[in-house]
């Protein structure tokens, strides 16, 4: 069966991303000992703050015209619930949860780069849907995302 997601709903599930992601730093924050990485998860839960509000600013960006291309109930279901059964992706518990769980700097890091691929996977999803003339929007939060994960990765060499 074809569905088409509205607009809100598209627009909910990238702010929950974004605020669990903001969570997920803060808590990484905290539990961080190097200042270093202090001030990178700090940057990265204010990028997730300007995400949100970006997103919040997408409602009438998402494509809901019979026109556009319906989005596919079993494919997009499929991928919603890979997301959401990852160990920390959607939910602020599973990602308190698990930036609590990390055994040192090193795995916060790596839960940190799995969190924006994951995040990352989903906003591919979204740039689907949108509109053609709102696509800049997402590449460019895309492009941001790619950004931490490079940043990230850099830490991690350095560790």
């Amino acid at each position: 069966m074809t569905v088409f997601f509205s607009g809100d709903e598209i627009v909910k599930l990238a702010v929950q991303t974004e605020e669990t992601g903001y969570k997920f730093y803060q808590l990484a924050q905290e539990h961080a000992t190097s200042q270093k990485l202090k001030d990178l998860f700090q940057y990265l839960a204010e990028a997730e703050l300007r995400h949100k509000k970006t997103y919040l600013g997408l409602r009438d960006a998402i494509d809901e015209s019979p026109q556009g291309v319906p989005i596919d109930w079993n494919e997009l279901g499929l991928y919603i619930k890979a997301m959401t059964d990852s160990s920390f992706f959607l939910g602020a518990d599973k990602s308190i949860n698990v930036s609590g769980k990390a055994a040192d700097e090193k795995e916060a890091v790596e839960f940190a780069i799995k969190f924006e691929k994951d995040t990352l996977l989903f906003f591919y999803q979204i740039l689907d849907i949108v509109k053609t003339k709102n696509k800049s929007i997402v590449e460019n939060i895309i492009q941001e995302e790619k950004e931490h994960i490079k940043q990230l990765a850099e830490i991690r060499q350095g560790m």
